[in-house]
């Protein structure tokens, strides 16, 4: 299997704070999705740090995550491992011309899925990729309007 699944949200916020809420893992959790995402190995955000989110939502799985490279505030790729399908990971952190950031984020992955179908898990990642973006254009439109009010 080898599939791509692409993402892109506009932010009112400048790639710099954009770039700094993605990292914020903190952004995941408390909503019923993550069980954990947390940094196991090296320090956060470094090249070879490693991650692990605990996912109950939509499907159960442990993730582990190896940042494989960080061109801050513009570009963050991970590698992502689970359910016997490897995953690389691309977001892109990019002006906008009326103001503001987009973020697009890329999941390339390739394997066989070893505890659900093809479908099911191109699902499940859609639903985590979207997620992955959606909570943070939330934190940078809030970090925004008490900015501005």
């Amino acid at each position: 299997m080898l599939a791509r699944i692409e993402y892109s949200v506009t932010v009112p916020v400048s790639v710099e704070a954009a770039f700094s809420a993605f990292q914020d893992l903190e952004r995941l959790l408390h909503r019923g999705i993550y069980d954990e995402a947390s940094w196991v190995e090296g320090a956060p955000w470094q090249v070879g740090s490693r991650l692990r989110y605990v996912v109950v939502k939509p499907i159960r799985a442990t993730i582990s995550a190896v940042v494989s490279s960080i061109s801050p505030p513009r570009a963050i790729s991970l590698l992502n491992h689970a359910l016997g399908v490897t995953a690389e990971q691309n977001v892109y952190f990019s002006p906008e011309l009326q103001g503001g950031a987009r973020v697009r984020m890329t999941m390339d992955f390739v394997g066989k899925p070893s505890e659900l179908s093809e479908s099911a898990l191109h699902e499940a990642v859609t639903f985590v990729v979207k997620d992955a973006l959606d909570t943070m254009a939330a934190l940078c439109r809030r970090g925004a309007s008490s900015a501005s009010g």
